[in-house]
Order: structure tokens, then C-alpha cells, then sequence
């Protein structure tokens, strides 16, 4: 038994022949855009968690060239830098060796 679907269904979007049914190829293919879509959404927000974290290591680095912070606080921030800048390298070093690694395969 064939099932048609109704004008306006929000499966026609699945429907790729426009021929008012939809068969069991054309579900698997649109699964299958939907996960290379989420997987491209992934690493686009990879990508810019790495980009923000390389941008967070350059500002912290020039923000000592400033001229309108007092000392006092540059020290402190100094106490902070070891740590941030830890964190947001190790951020960026995951993603390009995953990306060296997906690249390998």
C-alpha cells in the first residue's frame, strides 16, 4: 500500500520526484543530509571556539600595553595569564589535531 500525502504535508519536503509519495530512499537520504548538515554545523562551531580562543590569547597578550592600567592590576593579571592562556592553547590544540586526525582518515 502506497501512502500519498496531503497538499501542504511537512513531509514533502522529503519528497524528492514530486511524485506525492514518499519511499523509504528518499527518508534515508534526507537523514543522511541531515546528519552531514549537523556534522558541518559542528565543526563550523569548532572552528570558531578556536578562533576565539587564538583572538582571547592575543588580547590578554596586548593588554599589558595599554597604558591606562595600574600596575597593581597587571599583576594580578599576570597571576590569571598562566592559566588562560593553558586553557585556551589547549582548546586550540585539540581542534587542529582533530583535525590532522580526521584528515588522516
Amino acid at each position: 500500500m502506497v501512502k500519498k500525502l496531503s497538499e501542504n504535508s511537512r513531509f514533502a519536503q522529503f519528497d524528492l520526484d514530486d511524485d506525492g509519495t514518499v519511499t523509504d530512499e528518499e527518508i534515508a537520504h534526507a537523514k543522511d543530509m541531515l546528519e552531514l548538515e549537523l556534522r558541518e554545523e559542528k565543526a563550523d562551531a569548532q572552528k570558531r571556539m578556536a578562533w576565539v580562543a587564538v583572538a582571547s590569547m592575543v588580547g590578554f597578550a596586548l593588554l599589558p600595553l595599554v597604558p591606562m592600567i595600574p600596575e597593581s592590576r597587571l599583576q594580578f593579571l599576570a597571576s590569571l595569564s598562566d592559566m588562560l592562556f593553558l586553557s585556551q592553547a589547549s582548546i586550540v590544540g585539540f581542534y587542529f589535531g582533530a583535525q590532522a586526525y580526521m584528515a588522516k582518515k
